[in-house]
């Protein structure tokens, strides 16, 4: 895998608290850039390996393409990790949770490329990259501001 973004803060809440919000994949749009829509693509609940949703995102002079997202693993509290159906790139995002204190935790969002094909690394990867720590930058700072504000 290639690792294509890497953003982490501490956040004035709990870290169950962060995880309902950021494993309601529905909210994904709220925070995080180039997201236009993200829908439930099945039954199960949040946060549950198996959950599937459609994501509409943006792409640079390509318009918006659809995505099926899968949760592939989900620890309560601690860790959400998603693989995106998107060719060729590949994503896969792990977000983890780490409790701080009683109402505060520290969580770290990566994003990677499952693709390992050489001629990735050489095209595609280099301007993912650039794209991808950009919005993960100004998206980590949007959750921050929103999930501080959620606190008494």
């Amino acid at each position: 895998m290639h690792l294509l973004a890497e953003q982490s803060t501490a956040l004035e809440c709990s870290a169950e608290t962060a995880y309902q919000y950021v494993a309601n994949l529905e909210r994904f749009g709220e925070w995080f850039p180039g997201v236009v829509a993200i829908a439930s693509a099945n039954d199960r609940p949040h946060g549950e390996p198996g959950k599937t949703y459609l994501e509409t995102v943006a792409i640079p002079l390509r318009g918006t393409r659809k995505i099926m997202l899968t949760v592939v693993d989900a620890r309560p509290n601690q860790r959400l990790v998603t693989e995106g159906a998107f060719l060729p790139l590949l994503p896969r995002m792990e977000i983890d949770f780490e409790p701080t204190a009683a109402h505060a935790c520290r969580i770290r969002w990566r994003m990677f490329s499952r693709n390992t094909h050489p001629l990735m690394r050489a095209t595609l990867i280099p301007l993912t990259r650039r794209i991808m720590q950009r919005r993960a930058r100004l998206g980590i700072a949007r959750l921050k501001i929103r999930l501080d504000r959620a606190q008494p």
